[in-house]
C-alpha cells in the first residue's frame, strides 16, 4: 500500500487478502444445488450487445487475484500488508488509455468523467468477509494520499444478488463517476437479462478523487478482498479461474458534465460499547502477568495501524480515509469495513531463547460489535508479511470448546466455576517459536508457497534467524525489532461499516522475556 515518489503507489491491503490467474473467458465456478441455475458469465455475449446498442464502445479487462507478497519479493510494491497464500485478493486490470503510461503495478488504473466499468461475475465461496471496492491510489496535486476508499465498500452484508446466501451467486459491479452514464449502463445491463435485484454501484465522487485520462485524472484500484474462507479448496479453483468479466464502456458521443455527489456514507458506531466488559478484561490482563512470575514482562501499546514506509518514509494510518485525503497523508488502502489495529513497537522472538507473548481481549464478533475479527503475527516491520496459517479468526477464538475457554485458563484455570460470568467473550492465546504441543497456542512457522506451489522469490522470514546469543533488539528498537500484531474487526452487523473503535475494547499483547537483563 505505498509509494514510491508521486508515481510510486500503495497496496490496498488490509484487512484481509492473495494470489493467482483468470480473466474474462476463465472457466466458470462448479454450480452447486442452491445456485440460481445461471452463472453471470452466460449473459456475457448478451451484455456486451446491449452495451454496444446503448452506445458505448467498450475496452475489455480482468479481474484476477493477486499475490501482494510475491508481488512484494519481486519489488512491484514495497509492501505486502497480508500473508502468503491462501490469503487472496482480486484486482482489477484494465488496459491504460492511449497515450498514458501504465503505472508500474497492473491493477491500477484509470477512469474518463463519463466512462462506466461493467464487472459480471459470482461471489466466492464460503467465507466470513468478502467485499468490492474502489481506492483512490493517486490523486493530483496531493504527494501522499494514496490508498483511499473513495466512498462504501461492496461487501457480504450489502451486496445485491440472487440466492439464499451471498455465496457463488451472480453479480454485476457497475463503478463510475458519471451519473447518466450509471442509468445507461443500468439500463443496458437490464436489457441483457441480468435482474436488478443484482446490480451494485460503487460511486466515484470526482470531488475526491478527480477523473480523466493523464496528468489530470486520479488513479484508482478496484480491490475484491475475501476473509476466512469456510472452504479453502473451492477458494483454490476461485482464485484460479477467476469467475468474472470485464469491460470499461465509453459513450461513443461525449455525455454532458453530471457527476456523481459525494457519497452519502454508512455511520459507525451506535453508541453501544464493550467497556461493561472492561473490569473482567483487567482480571484477564492480571491473570496473565501471574502467570509467569519469573518472567520479565513488558506490555505494549495498541493504536490504529499507522507506518512510516519506505522508501520516502511518509507517515500512513489506516483511519479516516476523507481525513487524510485532507491532510495530504496516506490512508495505506484502509477500509471504512475494518478497525484496524496494530501492538507497538515492534519486538523479536529468537529461538534457544525462552520468550513468547500473549496476546488477549475481547471477541468483538461474541459481543457483536463485529461480524469476524482476527489477529496476525507481521514478521517484516518494512515488508509487512504476515505468517503463513499466522492468522486466528474470532470463531476459532476458542479452537472448537466453549466459549471463552482460552481466557478461562488464565482467569480460573482449577475451577471454573469462579470466572466471572463474561469470560465467554475474553480470549488469550500464546504465540511462540514452539508451543510444545500446548493449547491455545500459535507457532511461528515460515513453510509456505505460492498457489502454484512455487516459493516466494525473496526471503520473507529474515528475523527466524535470530537465535540465543544475539542481542534482543527491541521491543524498544524500531530500526531493528520486526514482529507485530494486528487486528482486522470487521463490520459491525447493525450498522454493515466497521465499528467506531472508541466503541471496542483495544485487544492488547505482553511480551514475556529476559530482555531487561541483557
Amino acid at each position: 500500500m505505498k509509494a514510491k515518489r508521486i508515481l510510486v503507489v500503495v497496496v490496498v491491503a488490509l484487512v484481509a487478502a492473495l494470489a493467482l490467474l483468470g480473466g474474462a473467458n476463465a472457466q466458470r465456478p462448479v454450480a452447486d444445488k442452491s445456485a440460481p441455475g445461471w452463472s453471470a458469465l452466460d449473459k456475457v455475449d448478451a451484455l456486451k450487445d446491449s452495451l454496444a446498442k446503448a452506445g458505448f464502445g467498450l475496452t475489455p479487462g480482468e479481474f484476477v487475484a493477486h499475490d501482494l507478497v510475491q508481488e512484494t519479493c519481486t519489488g512491484k510494491i514495497p509492501q505486502a500488508g497480508t500473508n502468503p497464500w491462501p490469503s487472496v485478493t482480486f484486482f482489477l486490470q484494465l488496459p491504460t488509455h492511449p497515450g498514458v503510461t501504465p503505472m508500474p503495478v497492473p491493477g491500477y488504473w484509470q477512469l474518463g468523467e463519463d466512462e462506466a466499468i461493467v464487472l459480471v461475475g459470482q461471489t466466492p465461496p464460503p467465507a466470513l468477509f468478502f467485499s468490492y471496492e474502489v481506492f483512490a491510489i493517486s490523486v493530483p496535486g496531493i504527494t501522499n494520499s494514496r490508498g483511499l476508499a473513495v466512498g462504501n465498500s461492496v461487501n457480504i452484508r450489502t451486496i445485491n444478488t440472487i440466492g439464499p446466501d451471498k455465496y457463488n451467486r451472480p453479480v454485476v459491479v457497475i463503478i463510475t463517476g458519471h451519473r447518466e452514464a450509471e442509468r445507461r449502463v443500468r439500463a443496458a445491463v437490464l436489457k441483457a437479462g441480468y435482474p436488478d435485484a443484482m446490480i451494485n454501484v460503487a460511486p466515484i465522487s470526482p470531488v475526491i478523487a478527480p477523473l480523466g485520462a493523464g496528468d489530470n485524472g486520479s488513479w484508482f484500484a478496484f480491490a475484491h478482498r475475501i476473509a476466512a474462507s469456510l472452504d479453502q479448496e473451492t477458494l483454490e479453483t476461485y482464485a484460479r479461474n477467476s469467475p468474472y468479466a470485464v469491460f470499461r464502456v465509453k459513450p461513443n458521443e461525449p455525455l454532458a458534465p453530471d457527476p456523481e455527489p459525494v457519497p452519502v456514507l454508512r455511520v459507525r458506531g451506535t453508541g453501544h460499547t464493550e467497556m461493561a466488559l472492561y473490569p473482567s478484561l483487567k482480571l484477564l490482563r492480571q491473570a496473565i502477568l501471574d502467570s509467569y512470575p519469573s518472567m520479565t514482562a513488558e506490555e505494549l501499546d495498541t493504536k490504529i495501524t499507522q507506518t512510516n514506509q519506505p522508501p520516502d518514509g511518509h507517515e500512513a494510518i489506516a483511519e479516516k480515509p476523507y481525513v487524510a485525503l485532507q491532510r495530504g497523508r496516506d490512508a495505506w488502502g484502509a477500509s471504512r469495513d475494518n478497525a484496524s489495529l496494530t501492538s507497538y513497537p515492534n519486538f523479536r522472538l529468537r529461538d534457544g531463547v525462552e520468550e513468547f507473548a500473549i496476546v488477549y481481549g475481547a471477541n468483538h464478533q461474541a459481543t457483536g460489535k463485529a461480524s469476524y475479527t482476527s489477529f496476525t503475527p507481521y514478521v517484516d516491520k518494512d515488508r509487512w508479511f504476515g505468517l503463513t496459517d499466522g492468522t486466528i479468526t474470532s470463531n476459532n477464538y476458542d479452537a472448537g470448546g466453549n466459549p471463552g475457554d482460552s481466557a478461562r485458563r488464565f482467569l480460573c484455570p482449577d475451577d471454573p466455576s469462579t470466572c466471572p460470568e463474561d469470560v465467554r467473550y475474553l480470549y488469550a492465546w500464546k504465540v511462540a517459536r514452539h508451543c510444545n504441543g500446548e493449547d491455545f497456542c500459535l507457532e511461528l512457522k515460515t513453510e509456505f508457497s505460492d498457489l502454484n506451489d512455487q516459493p516466494y522469490q525473496c526471503n520473507l522470514y529474515d528475523w527466524y534467524n535470530f537465535k540465543e546469543g544475539q542481542p534482543l533488539i527491541g521491543p524498544f528498537d524500531l530500526d531493528k525489532a520486526d514482529i507485530n500484531f494486528t487486528w482486522r474487526v470487521y463490520v459491525e452487523p447493525a450498522t454493515n461499516v466497521g465499528p467506531d473503535d472508541n466503541e471496542i475494547l483495544y485487544d492488547r499483547v505482553i511480551y514475556f522475556g529476559p530482555y531487561f537483563t541483557e
